[in-house]
């Protein structure tokens, strides 16, 4: 008979039937002793045992996610297992274990849990939790049995919640968080995932994400430091179509990638911020009802980004690492926004306002030639470098007027600032303290061209097409966030 289980156990391996397991579910041999919660042979119980090995060098999370999740999906009732460890010879009772494995669901080092409510108004939570000595799961239903439907489009979310759980073990962590926006909001109202993972004796890494018809959230901290993120998606006619979307996506992104150069942000925590703000802006809502049109051009809505409306920020974890001057810290503090107000009654008499913006503060330590800085100490010959502070701003104001049914205004106006201090230190002797502003604003009219695409754009043809398509391409480019004032027209 092929055992039930193997388990690792210091260098000796154990193959233990299940016909062997004790009453109170401890394994039978000298030293550790292994219980488990349930006498189960299931998949569930198989991957526990695979994994438990890996345990306390890892969280012995590998694969366990999707399969708690394939398996209730196959039923649609409870689960509940773990294994436990103990270095004690003495045997348990069953109440010891009980107390025991409770606070390893619940109390563990590490704990990650996937919360999924229907439309129908159940709510089904899966959860892992592992500690040193210890590996469970449960899966539990509330407010009656789900249909096939609802097992059906659980049953999709395995993936994206093993995805959730690897990125967050990965070292460095990632948010990987797209596949958790994936699913059909006419059967489920909403996912969360929340998780703790310990990183060290002192840290945790802490993950919260919601996502519903109305909006997403995620609130990520780590001793790097925090990101949070917000959408709005109750607003629906603002949303553009995929290229558009596309487009904007890119040129945030790339706009990430300059407030990380310019604020010196950690690498690894920028990576983060990056991965769940395109998982929060991808893949909107599904079945919801097509909104109703927002003006009374398609062509008008080159004007917005085709985002839903949003806010977000990044705060790296402040550090100190000049002892000759504790007050000189390394920050970086990154937030963008972008909020849309509508106003009106109908398409003839409306106005529509999007401003995005964003800010910068950090500060940084650099040496004389602006490359890595100095192995600071005490001593004076340590104190040679550079100290620099950036406090930039931007924004984007878009505007679209209609009264009486006609076009009156389409305009976009943009600001964008960048100061910069640098203080200068020669053997720890401050001999240069230099402050350079930057900054340009803009305003661009589009209200003829959009005038002409409304009149002419069904019957251009050849060249005359071609370049109003061109034109309303650029429109879209530049109605986008600039946080470069070089790059801003005179």
């Amino acid at each position: 008979m092929r055992p039930s289980s193997v388990v690792s156990l210091g260098n000796v391996t154990v193959d233990v039937q299940a016909e062997t397991y004790s009453r109170n579910g401890q394994l039978p041999g000298h030293g550790p002793i292994n219980a488990w919660e349930s006498g189960s042979d299931d998949a569930v119980t198989k991957a526990i045992s695979t994994n438990f090995p890996a345990l306390p060098r890892g969280t012995g999370f590998s694969g366990l996610g999707a399969t708690l999740i394939e398996q209730f999906a196959k039923s649609g009732t409870d689960i509940s297992q773990s294994a436990l460890s103990t270095s004690s010879s003495r045997t348990q009772s069953p109440a010891e274990l009980k107390v025991q494995q409770a606070l390893l669901h619940s109390k563990a080092d590490n704990l990650v849990s996937l919360t999924v409510k229907t439309a129908s108004g159940k709510t089904v939570t899966f959860s892992l939790a592992s500690q040193s000595a210890g590996l469970a799961v449960q899966a539990k239903v509330d407010g009656g049995a789900l249909s096939a439907a609802e097992l059906k489009e659980v049953a999709k979310l395995g993936e994206a919640f093993q995805d959730a759980i690897d990125g967050l073990a990965a070292q460095p962590p990632k948010l990987e968080l797209s596949k958790l926006t994936q699913f059909d909001s006419s059967v489920l109202a909403s996912v969360d995932l929340s998780g703790k993972l310990k990183v060290s004796n002192t840290d945790d890494l802490t993950l919260a994400f919601h996502a519903d018809s109305q909006g997403r959230t995620t609130r990520m901290s780590s001793p790097a430091g925090e990101v949070n993120l917000s959408v709005d998606l109750k607003n629906a006619g603002i949303l553009g179509n995929a290229k558009q979307q596309a487009i904007a996506l890119k040129s945030y992104l790339a706009q990430f990638d300059k407030a990380q150069a310019r604020g010196k942000a950690d690498a690894d925590l920028m990576a983060m911020f990056k991965d769940a703000f395109s998982a929060m802006n991808s893949n909107y809502p599904q079945g919801a009802k097509a909104p109703a049109p927002l003006t009374r051009s398609a062509a008008d809505q080159g004007l917005l980004t085709g985002l839903a409306d949003f806010k977000a920020s990044i705060s790296q974890a402040a550090s100190s690492p000049n002892p000759a001057r504790p007050g000189e810290t390394d920050t970086f503090a990154y937030g963008i926004s972008q909020k849309t107000r509508i106003g009106g009654n109908d398409l003839s008499n409306r106005t529509i306002d999007q401003v995005q913006r964003s800010s910068l503060k950090a500060s940084f330590h650099q040496g004389l030639d602006g490359g890595k800085p100095p192995a600071f100490d005490t001593r004076r010959e340590s104190q040679n470098y550079l100290y620099v502070q950036v406090d930039d701003k931007a924004s984007s104001a878009a505007n679209i007027t209609y009264k009486d049914g006609f076009l009156t205004n389409a305009s976009v106006d943009q600001s964008a600032s960048q100061n910069t201090r640098t203080q200068r230190y020669e053997m720890a002797r401050l001999v240069k303290d230099s402050v350079v502003p930057n900054e340009a604003t803009s305003h661009r009219d589009y209200l003829v061209l959009l005038e002409y695409a409304a009149r002419e754009g069904k019957s251009a043809k050849g060249a005359d097409e071609t370049i109003l398509k061109d034109a309303l391409a650029n429109m879209h480019q530049w109605a986008l966030l600039q946080d470069d004032p070089s790059a801003l027209p005179g």
